[in-house]
């Protein structure tokens, strides 16, 4: 009696580990050319989360829906890589600087149904980024959709690789944007 309570038990640990619990997004900027910003030039970054919830994945057909945040807070994530990537092409980053940075998320989220015969995932991404140099104010939208089907339930490291090339391209295109990077050095 033992043995088959105990063999129960390691099989609902062994099943409970299978699922999910916390995401892991970690997108990756590329290298940056350095020297972009000339010496003194210093922006202050600041970011949001303005969405509902703060999952970033959603199996929506399991009972109850598995519903699984992410490890770090995605606007400190972002943040954070933003920081990264402007520092290394000469930008200080000083909270006191009156140029501002500011990103708002409105939508970071990749959505699992399952429907006849397929799993269907659609990832979206929605930042805003806005520039403000001593009231000179810009502003750029950067909008991320992604679809994969598939015949199995997909695995995490492939719904977080599908935010992670979507966080990566935006966060890339924010560091190369020559319209973002006149305004933050503009005197």
């Amino acid at each position: 009696m033992k043995r088959l309570l105990l063999l129960t038990c390691l099989l609902l640990l062994v099943g409970c580990a299978k699922q999910p619990v916390i995401a892991n997004l970690n997108p990756r900027l590329g290298e940056q050319p350095t020297g972009l910003y000339r010496g003194g030039m210093s922006a202050a970054i600041s970011g949001q989360d303005a969405r509902k919830t703060s999952e970033v994945v959603v199996f929506m057909n399991d009972q109850p829906a598995s519903r699984l945040v992410n490890i770090s807070a995605p606007r400190d994530l972002i943040g954070a890589r933003l920081t990264t990537g402007l520092q290394d092409q000469g930008l200080a980053i000083e909270p006191s600087s009156p140029v501002h940075v500011k990103f708002i998320i409105n939508e970071l989220l990749v959505q699992v149904t399952h429907q006849k015969m397929l799993y269907n995932a659609e990832a979206k991404t929605h930042i805003v980024l806005t520039v403000d140099n001593r009231g000179a104010v810009f502003t750029r939208v950067f909008k991320r959709e992604a679809y994969n089907d598939s015949a199995t339930r997909p695995d995490l490291p492939d719904l977080e690789g599908m935010l992670n090339t979507q966080l990566a391209d935006i966060l890339q295109q924010i560091v190369q944007d020559e319209e973002i990077r006149q305004l933050i050095s503009r005197k």
